[in-house]
């Protein structure tokens, strides 16, 4: 899902995402901008019952490739219930390994 609209701050993001509508919170998640606390409040959002609001969240941690997004990564990509979900996870963790593969080399 591609961001449309204007980049969102964490307040933002955390006013959508809790949205009873799980395609305001899906939507909300590509538009975050990084600042402090947005890592969080995406591992939060992994916890969301709607699989397409977990999908956005993973691949938003995907691009910030920190230490605890890696983890959460990880955790997702075994633990998920949805095939999807789990699938994205480990395609982030693919990005993730080659971008750091890539700076090393």
């Amino acid at each position: 899902m591609e961001p449309a609209g204007p980049s969102l701050g964490l307040s933002e993001l955390r006013a959508a995402l809790a949205s009873p509508d799980p395609r305001v919170r899906a939507r909300a998640i590509p538009r975050v901008r990084p600042e402090p606390g947005v890592q969080e409040a995406l591992i939060e959002a992994l916890r969301d019952v709607s699989a397409d609001v977990r999908r956005a969240a993973v691949r938003a941690l995907g691009r910030l490739q920190g230490p605890r997004a890696t983890r959460a990564l990880i955790h997702v990509s075994t633990g998920d219930l949805s095939v999807s979900v789990r699938a994205e996870a480990v395609a982030a963790l693919g990005r993730i390994l080659e971008a750091r593969t890539r700076d090393e080399g």
